[in-house]
């Protein structure tokens, strides 16, 4: 019991490792990005016709600076709750060897 607590800890460090991995790198991109977003554009009228919907969902959007901060600072806060759980379960299985001994 205590080894799968401790094994579900470390695999949620590493998954929320992952994640701030990819946040990092979106933010490391988001200055290029909007560099390429300053340059010169067509005019407003042929611009504008070429723009969806505001209601349509865009799953190849990347997410800007600010959505990557808030997901970098949630995965640490997943990040240091998973090793609070494995603190707990090596402190845990501790005791349980103390107390057979």
């Amino acid at each position: 019991m205590v080894g799968s607590v401790f094994n579900e800890g470390v695999r949620g460090m590493a998954t929320s490792y992952r994640e701030m991995q990819k946040s990092a790198h979106e933010i490391a991109r988001a200055n290029i990005d909007s560099n390429t977003d300053n340059a010169p554009s067509q005019d407003a009228a042929s611009q504008a016709s070429s723009l969806p919907p505001v209601n349509e969902l865009n799953e190849d959007r990347r997410p800007g600076l600010e959505e990557s901060l808030v997901e970098m600072r949630r995965q640490e806060q997943i990040f240091t709750a998973n090793a609070a759980v494995v603190k707990v379960a090596e402190e845990t299985l501790g005791s349980i060897i103390d107390v057979k001994s």
